[in-house]
């Protein structure tokens, strides 16, 4: 479908629909970071007794605030409490859950769920640990239920779909590909690299097997976006192509591997059990490639119902949703550097 597009067309449109987007979506001072949710890790130390680690994510200096209460005239009492200072992060919480004497159905009612999702995992006394989300207007648990597996399996992929669609800068890499390379052939083999070395990253780092801190890892994604804008602003020699235009498959899989370790931060924030890893993993994957795809998806419309509109043949087109691209990019390089130098 794409051979009544031109090499240069496809530039030039791809680019344009990826600057619209760009200008709708950011702003220079987003922070680009995937969609972070609470997380409540509940571990039961008797027949009326529970543990509760609370992690309460910190989005531009904006503090998460989320009360848990007990209902059946149980109480909640703070162990501990450390607040993330540095604009990100997370605010971390942990509570003794005393149940009522003879309680039935006890319930953890989380006050002040209203954006976003809290996860929790149950993990009870014979070992046995359910995880589940809540949102607002289903904000509570009910201690003693059992949570089914297609509940679990529905969670982590659910997660996988909304950390990349909710990654502005794992995205605009993803368009920076649509960009670096001249037709649909050639995106496809490097998309397909990229997907290779996104998931043995994060297999790897979930499993505990490579550990990267975070700062490095989101300077690096910047920096892999920014490489994309550089290259993609110099001229295209044909006949004497620099190593990444003749092998983009080695640049793709390369930051690939880099992006991987990122998306992993958003299963080693939620302190999954071992026994909950495999089937978290795999799932957080699919939902990783599904939410990938649904990006894609509606870069390929946008591209055929933009290739027919005459105003994005200018050459305006071409270099704006460049240096939009390699504007934030920059920001961002800047901002985790900086961040990285302060917290290491």
């Amino acid at each position: 479908m794409y051979k009544h597009i031109s090499s240069f067309m496809w530039r030039l449109v791809v680019g344009t629909v990826v600057g619209v987007i760009l200008s709708v979506i950011m702003t220079p001072l987003a922070m680009a970071h995937p969609y972070q949710p609470s997380v409540g890790l509940i571990t039961q130390l008797d027949n009326q007794q529970y543990k509760l680690a609370l992690k309460l994510p910190v989005i531009a200096g904006e503090h998460t605030k989320i009360t848990p209460t007990l209902s059946n005239g149980g109480t909640v009492r703070l162990l501990s409490s450390q607040r993330s200072d540095n604009g990100f992060g997370m605010d971390e919480q942990d509570y003794l859950l005393q149940l009522k004497a003879n309680a039935s159905s006890p319930t953890l009612v989380f006050d002040g769920l209203k954006t976003g999702q809290l996860l929790t995992q149950l993990t009870q006394k014979d070992g046995q640990v359910s995880t589940l989300a809540l949102y607002k207007g289903y904000n509570s648990l009910h201690l003693t239920d059992k949570i089914s597996i297609w509940t679990t399996i529905k969670l982590f992929v659910t997660l996988g779909i909304t950390h990349i669609l909710t990654g502005i800068d794992h995205l605009m890499f993803v368009a920076g590909l649509l960009l670096f390379t001249r037709d649909f052939k050639t995106f496809l083999k490097a998309i397909t690299c990229f997907t290779l070395a996104h998931s043995i990253t994060l297999s790897l780092s979930a499993l505990n097997l490579v550990h990267i801190p975070e700062p490095p890892v989101e300077t690096g994604i910047a920096l892999s976006i920014l490489f994309l804008c550089y290259e993609l602003t110099r001229p295209y020699d044909k006949e004497h192509p620099t190593l990444s235009r003749k092998f983009p498959w080695l640049i793709s899989f390369s930051f690939g591997l880099l992006h991987g370790l990122g998306f992993a931060s958003a299963l080693k924030e939620v302190g999954l059990s071992q026994t909950s890893i495999p089937l978290a993993l795999a799932c957080f994957n699919i939902g990783v490639e599904i939410g990938q795809l649904i990006f894609l998806s509606f870069l390929i419309v946008l591209l055929k119902l933009c290739a027919k509109v005459p105003v994005f043949h200018h050459q305006l087109f071409q270099k704006v949703p460049l240096y939009t691209m390699g504007i934030m990019a920059s920001f961002w390089f800047i901002q985790r550097a900086y961040i990285m130098f302060h917290v290491l």
